[in-house]
């Protein structure tokens, strides 16, 4: 019978215990007692456990989705389970050598010695089958069913657990856990090294890899899923670990399609070596700081030994200029002359418009649509008329925005930058409002098109953000634009000499139209005060303060001698004899990121409340400026038809009062727009105090980059001068 209960712990049929899971002891068997078959019902559990573990094991080994369950798995059944088979073959063993801790007088072997060599292995092997159900639960309808279900588990869920399983109070489940969780890291290293090492995704366990490549219309795009990381990979940690691997995919199909790529083979197979061999020296179980260090070493090898080739800083200083200057409008003549061109189409079309109404209708209200090919149009006629201007404009500049900035309808996009890639979750979203359909009624916004190697540095989202802040001062410019374009329409603001003297009317009514005018003079100025204001304060302090701060932190080389040891083993850097080299662009990235955030904060893109106000404002501005138009077009016609005939129509008059009145109406939404926007300014002035008062991360900076700080919106206020008339019920600047 003992040899019996020995084959049966090592996983074979016994007619002991029954078939069934829940009869560990047989009850029909006549020759046991009682308290024999409440022994062997331990030794019944224990082998159908080892049976039901073995099977389960080689089912998941063989067919499991991730390279890591089948290395955990495999881990179990050779190592873990064998030490349970020398442990049966070790109590054999003393059986047969009367071992004397075994077997007592006259050679009998009490059952409860053997039973209790395998006490201390219950409580293993219910473990064991714990994870190897957590892994895939089994299904215990019939051998022919048995095996995985379709939801299967990821590598990181597998790791968390056994991390987690290792804080046991349990010596021998602590030691188990502690000795799968190495299994299961080695496992997931090696995964992992052939993306950060080769920049390959693997070909076993794709679906399982938090990488995920994804073909665009831009070529092959790469894609994170957090929910694929262990908990011990920080998000810092997640973002330099795609961009390395990123960075090496870019690094080998440059290579191949450009020949005189500067980044040979034997350069890219030191580079990978040296990467193996910091890998290599990672303690396991992986601690969070220690894989942080590593990974942070690995990016900076590869950013200072290959990057600086595929990404030179020129570049980098190439695309920021071009940001600043034409999406920050920073070069003011580009910005007069993409308004003044919008401005002539619009009116060009307005006057073809009325026309085409007269003879179709359905094509008239077609035409309203402005199409991209249009926007292009526009775009290049204001290259070109930059380029004829003669100025200090770099023209290599100019050429590389004509072949990368483009003009076109709004796409749908975030409302926010990315912060997938960010360190901090706390960024405040950009404002809703759309500013986008003021320039043209289509809404429209420039855009840059990022080809690798910039990708890099410059991701979509961030170039939507340069998107939404061009629309955002274009809009405050234009508004200003239109309001100083009345005090040009001579007929508008002077009085032309009556041609007779005796012609008391004329002049009657001129001095009553003026009379009717100083109020929409007064307010025109206001309006012109606020917006010329505002525009100086975004542009000459926020945007050129923010801009020269972090432009002179991407000039200032990065220091080597803080840099991690393992990247002075490199290879490739053994030969760098300077302390100092340009930043990798994964420090650039994360530092750009937190400068738009700051600049947006800074520019009050991120008040939803500020930006309603002052785009409810800039509408009324168009408002206003259209009754204007159209009431002094009235009057010019009244007058020519009075001096034509000597008499003015009814009819006429009538819609000049229509006109006027609607005109008296819009002055009065823009002076309640005003007052809304001044009084927003002063409420930002008392919420933004203290820490508030500039945008805070919470999170270190990027390689020692802090954003700027600035003068806050206080500043804004001094030099509107509304302080003087903060409760006062009339506003001398409205003259009211």
């Amino acid at each position: 019978m003992l040899h019996e209960v020995l084959l049966a712990l090592s996983g074979h049929p016994s007619p002991l215990f029954g078939s069934d899971e829940a009869s560990h002891g047989s009850g029909d068997f006549p020759l046991l007692s009682h308290s024999e078959k409440a022994l062997l019902a331990s030794i019944g559990r224990l082998s159908e456990l080892h049976r039901k573990l073995k099977r389960h094991l080689e089912a998941i080994a063989a067919k499991h989705s991730s390279i890591v369950c089948r290395a955990v798995a495999t881990s179990v059944k050779q190592s873990h389970l064998s030490r349970f088979q020398q442990k049966i073959v070790h109590v054999e063993s003393k059986i047969l050598k009367r071992d004397s801790s075994m077997v007592g007088a006259y050679h009998i072997v009490p059952l409860a010695s053997v039973v209790g060599e395998f006490d201390d292995w219950h409580r293993r092997m219910n473990w064991y089958w714990d994870v190897a159900s957590f892994m895939s639960p089994y299904l215990d309808s019939g051998r022919k069913t048995q095996g995985m279900t379709t939801s299967s588990c990821t590598s990181a869920a597998i790791i968390d657990r056994l991390r987690a399983e290792c804080q046991t109070g349990y010596p021998e489940i602590e030691d188990a856990a502690t000795e799968l969780t190495r299994v299961a890291e080695t496992a997931w290293l090696r995964q992992l090294s052939g993306w950060i090492v080769y920049g390959k995704l693997p070909t076993h366990g794709a679906q399982d890899f938090f990488i995920r490549a994804e073909e665009s219309t831009e070529g092959k795009t790469f894609t994170k899923n957090s929910d694929l990381l262990p908990s011990f990979v920080a998000p810092r940690t997640a973002s330099s670990l795609t961009f390395v691997g990123k960075s090496l995919h870019q690094v080998e199909h440059h290579r191949k399609t450009n020949t005189a790529a500067s980044v040979k083979t034997d350069q890219l197979s030191d580079v990978a070596s040296a990467h193996l061999k910091i890998l290599s020296q990672i303690s396991l179980p992986i601690t969070a700081s220690q894989f942080s260090r590593t990974v942070s070493e690995i990016r900076l090898s590869l950013s200072r030994s290959v990057l600086q080739h595929l990404l030179p800083m020129e570049v980098t200083l190439q695309v920021l200029k071009c940001l600043r200057q034409f999406f920050l409008l920073d070069h003011g003549d580009f910005a007069m002359a993409l308004i003044t061109e919008a401005e002539d189409r619009l009116q060009a079309r307005q006057q073809s418009m009325g026309r085409l109404l007269q003879q179709d209708p359905t094509r008239a209200m077609q035409n309203l649509t402005i199409k991209d090919a249009e926007l292009s149009q526009a775009l290049t006629r204001v290259w070109k008329s930059l380029a004829t201007e003669g100025d200090d404009m770099d023209d290599k500049l100019l050429d590389y925005a004509q072949r990368y900035v483009v003009f076109s309808s709004a796409k749908q996009i975030a409302s926010r930058p990315s912060t997938a890639d960010s360190t901090s979750s706390a960024v405040p979203p950009l404002s809703p409002t759309a500013f986008n359909d003021l320039l043209f009624p289509t809404p429209s916004e420039l855009s840059l098109k990022v080809l690798p190697p910039l990708d890099l540095f410059l991701s979509a989202p961030d170039v939507d953000t340069y998107s939404k802040i061009s629309s955002y001062i274009l809009a405050i410019r234009r508004g200003h634009h239109r309001l100083s374009d009345l005090w040009r329409r001579t007929p508008a603001r002077r009085d032309h000499p009556i041609s007779s003297a005796q012609d008391p009317e004329a002049r009657t009514r001129t001095k009553q139209r003026a009379i009717k005018m100083r109020k929409v003079w007064a307010t025109c100025s206001a309006a012109i005060f606020l917006l010329s204001e505002t525009a100086a304060y975004f542009e000459g302090e926020i945007i050129r303060g923010s801009c020269n701060h972090f432009q002179q932190w991407v000039e200032k080389p990065a220091d080597t001698a803080n840099s991690p040891t393992a990247v002075n083993d490199n290879p490739t850097n053994a030969a760098q004899a300077t302390t100092t080299a340009q930043r990798d662009p994964e420090t650039l990235a994360t530092a750009h990121r937190s400068f738009l955030t700051g600049l947006t904060y800074s520019l009050l893109l991120t008040d939803i409340a500020y930006t309603s106000t002052l785009r409810t404002l800039l509408s009324h501005i168009d408002a206003l400026v259209a009754f204007f138009t159209h009431l002094l077009s009235l009057q010019q016609g009244l007058d020519a038809q009075i001096e034509a005939t000597g008499h003015e129509s009814s009819h006429t008059l009538e819609e000049e009062k229509t006109a006027a009145l609607e005109l008296d109406r819009a002055r009065k939404r823009v002076d309640s727009g005003m007052r809304d926007v001044v009084g927003r300014l002063r409420g930002l002035d008392q919420e933004r105090i203290g820490s508030g008062r500039y945008l805070e991360l919470g999170v270190p900076s990027a390689d020692g980059y802090e954003g700027w700080k600035g003068g806050g919106v206080d500043r804004l206020l001094m030099k509107l001068e509304f302080g003087t008339v903060v409760n006062s019920e009339k506003e001398k600047l409205l003259n009211m």
